[in-house]
């Protein structure tokens, strides 16, 4: 594989509009090509006059003989050809050995799966029912309780929908904190001691440790909220459960 830049530079904001919509158009050529792997258009920040072109080809001859020796490229070259004047470089590039780790597509693959979140689940509660401050939520603790956190944690993090499945989903979830009336303090403990076993259970990657924490703060929030209507309150419609991704865009995310 091989990648193609092509950089571009084009003053007028007129003909910026213009040359995005010719590659919207030049890409029905590309995503036709088999040479072509993939393609991204980017427009510079502090230089919006800037754009950078990137192609994947599966090699340089497939590129040069392959696509522009073939049926698409003329369609391609029509498409783009009032551009040409504005190119500053046009290479292809390979790859070195200096990359980042390819990054799982969800949080619940990134994490190790539900065995992990099992674990995750197990040191956590160990932690809690021996925990002074905590121990009087957990008064009516179960041993299911821990595997319906993993089986929630699964499907909020991008897993199977087997909580939704068997457990009553997000409406079961908040039903369960109704009548706790958790203390501030009792919520912050929770986080800590979770922050513990997920530095002991989950790999360690930075990106994912901090994502997993923020969504454990954004729920306890929302369980502590619900905790303190009595128990047997009606709480409406609450959604779909909640999916938890790698982007930082609100609460109830798709990954």
């Amino acid at each position: 594989m091989t990648t193609e830049y092509i950089r571009y530079r084009i003053a007028d904001p007129e003909r910026r509009a213009a040359f995005e919509k010719a590659y919207a158009a030049a890409a029905e050529q590309l995503d036709a090509a088999p040479e072509c792997l993939g393609y991204d258009l980017a427009q510079g920040v502090e230089e919006p006059e800037r754009y950078i072109l990137r192609i994947e080809w599966t090699s340089v001859e497939d590129h040069l003989k392959g696509f522009r020796g073939g049926p698409l490229f003329g369609d391609f070259l029509d498409r783009v050809r009032p551009y040409i004047d504005d190119i500053e470089e046009m290479k292809h590039y390979a790859r070195t050995a200096v990359a980042s780790a390819p990054r799982a597509a969800t949080l619940y693959e990134a994490v190790g799966g539900i065995r992990a979140l099992r674990r995750l689940s197990d040191t956590f509660y160990a932690a809690v029912l021996a925990d002074p401050v905590l121990a009087p939520v957990f008064a009516h603790f179960t041993p299911e309780h821990r595997e319906h956190v993993a089986v929630w944690l699964a499907e909020v993090f991008g897993g199977p929908a087997d909580f939704t499945a068997t457990a009553g989903g997000h409406q079961g979830l908040l039903h369960a904190h109704l009548g706790l009336a958790v203390t501030d303090e009792q919520r912050l403990r929770w986080l800590e001691l979770m922050s513990g076993a997920v530095d002991r259970e989950l790999p360690p990657d930075p990106a994912l440790r901090r994502r997993v924490m923020e969504y454990f703060d954004w729920g306890t929030r929302i369980a502590q909220d619900v905790s303190r209507q009595p128990d047997g309150a009606d709480l409406g419609e609450p959604g779909p459960t909640p999916r938890w991704g790698w982007e930082k865009d609100g609460g109830n995310e798709t990954a």
